[in-house]
């Protein structure tokens, strides 16, 4: 490895700093000699928080400029959450690597150390994602859903100055700031199906940077990337964001990949849900599948409503 110093791109955030500090370990064990020095970068999403995801563009919020540094040679590898990742890249730019993945699931922090099916009727519960609010008002169509936004401690706090019931994190950002003892409840993929990419991290690098490439790929988990780009096809082919309520997971179930997903109505009153299985390196195949099916079965009419803003 000729390279003795690799510049790394962040997100600001605590939690964003921490993904990537691991990720550096990881490399660091591999090449030792190598140094790494992390650039912070403030992107879109970190400083408008005064508005929802979906009224402020959706797609790339958080790897934007991130990925503006990464062409313009200013970095040489960023680190991202791959939920945060939209589905379509440009050419230049390509995830040389997918980590180990963390917990997928949704989290409940609660002020009463209440669970989902114990809080109170019309109990308050803050999240920032469509995804999780109209899968939470399938499941409890009483709950009234505060929009939060911010850092992971940013939203925890609202629970005390909005005198929320609680609210919905992702279990991977509170597990690896090492904050479990504050969550609740796990929510079973049976009530909340997470995010496309949750859980794992990925390094983007430039396309034809070979050197930075073969160094990444180091770290990458074959498995996991399977899964994962599973679950971006089947994004993919429905052209959603986070301005659509669309989950899916993909998971090894001895040699096959199986998947669920969802497609929402904002309100939660429609779901169309799938679960189906495929052999691994046919993942993408799958993911496109269960988007063409999902909407014969009823996707398109909700993706169309939310369109033109019904």
């Amino acid at each position: 490895m000729k390279k003795n110093k690799i510049i790394v791109g962040s997100r600001a955030s605590e939690l964003a700093l921490t993904q990537t500090r691991w990720v550096i370990q990881c490399l660091k064990e591999k090449f030792p000699h190598i140094d790494f020095e992390i650039v912070e970068i403030k992107t879109i999403g970190d400083k408008i928080l005064d508005k929802t995801l979906d009224k402020i563009g959706g797609k790339g919020l958080f790897v934007k400029e991130i990925e503006a540094a990464l062409l313009q040679g200013e970095i040489d590898m960023a680190v991202h959450s791959m939920k945060d990742v939209p589905t379509e890249m440009t050419q230049d730019l390509m995830i040389g690597a997918i980590t180990v993945r963390e917990d997928i699931r949704d989290v409940l922090i609660s002020k009463n150390g209440l669970k989902i099916a114990e809080l109170p009727l019309g109990a308050r519960i803050g999240t920032s994602s469509l995804r999780r609010a109209a899968q939470l008002l399938n499941f409890r169509p009483d709950l009234q859903i505060e929009p939060i936004r911010g850092n992971i401690a940013t939203r925890m706090k609202k629970i005390e100055q909005l005198d929320l019931d609680g609210v919905i994190l992702a279990a991977a950002g509170i597990l690896r700031m090492g904050w479990d003892d504050r969550i609740t409840e796990y929510l079973s993929t049976d009530i909340c199906i997470p995010a496309v990419g949750q859980g794992a991290l990925g390094i983007q690098v430039r396309s034809g940077d070979q050197e930075t490439m073969e160094l990444v790929r180091t770290i990458n988990d074959p498995e996991v990337a399977f899964c994962v780009n599973a679950e971006r096809s089947f994004m993919r082919e429905l052209k959603g964001g986070c301005h659509v309520p669309i989950g899916a997971y993909a998971w090894m179930e001895g040699d096959n990949l199986r998947m669920k997903t969802v497609v929402s109505a904002p309100d939660g009153k429609e779901q169309i849900k799938l679960e189906e299985a495929s052999h691994p390196k046919d993942g993408e195949i799958l993911g496109i599948n269960m988007a063409v099916k999902s909407l014969k079965e009823g996707a398109q009419e909700i993706l169309t409503r939310i369109e033109v803003g019904e």
